[in-house]
């Protein structure tokens, strides 16, 4: 009886930890579209209250591309950040300054805990012929204490519309 309490903490105590290492982070696509000879992408993110604990950030990347990956557009990413995560963030701004080299964020989240959050990501680029062929992937990276990473591969629902409206 003893090693069954055990077997089932063991297994309750897993759930809740795996619950808080993936957070929830959802993106969904709204538009991609070819309008007047340029892709529209628009996707909204939803930032659960406990996306994130304090010590982690989530890097989401739009990634436009044929089957065969000969042809990619990356979009500008989009960080969510933990508490401390944003601290040590703006602390490496102050003391690098200009030198700064890290490639900017098209938006920052910083996750607050008392509530929900939306947010929507609007981007357009120059619309070229392969990219009638290519879909929508996002990318999540998951970045931990320890600088250790997870890689969540997502296909945001198929291939750009190039129907006149």
């Amino acid at each position: 009886m003893k090693r069954y309490c055990l077997l089932l903490l063991f297994l309750l105590s897993g759930m809740s930890l795996r619950a808080q290492i993936l957070g929830e982070v959802s993106v969904t696509r709204k538009v991609l579209a070819e309008r007047n000879g340029e892709l529209h992408l628009v996707l909204e993110i939803s930032v659960s209250r406990n996306a994130v604990t304090r010590s982690q950030s989530w890097t989401i990347l739009p990634e436009l591309s044929t089957a065969d990956r000969r042809s990619v557009k990356l979009f500008p990413h989009v960080l969510v950040n933990g508490r401390y995560q944003q601290h040590m963030m703006e602390r490496r701004r102050k003391l690098s300054g200009a030198y700064w080299a890290e490639r900017q964020p098209y938006l920052t989240i910083n996750v607050d805990k008392r509530r929900d959050q939306t947010f929507r990501y609007e981007m357009k680029v120059p619309y070229e012929s392969w990219m009638s062929e290519a879909s929508l992937v996002v990318r999540q990276i998951q970045t931990s204490p320890g600088g250790k990473r997870r890689l969540f591969t997502v296909d945001v629902n198929g291939a750009v519309d190039t129907s006149r409206r």
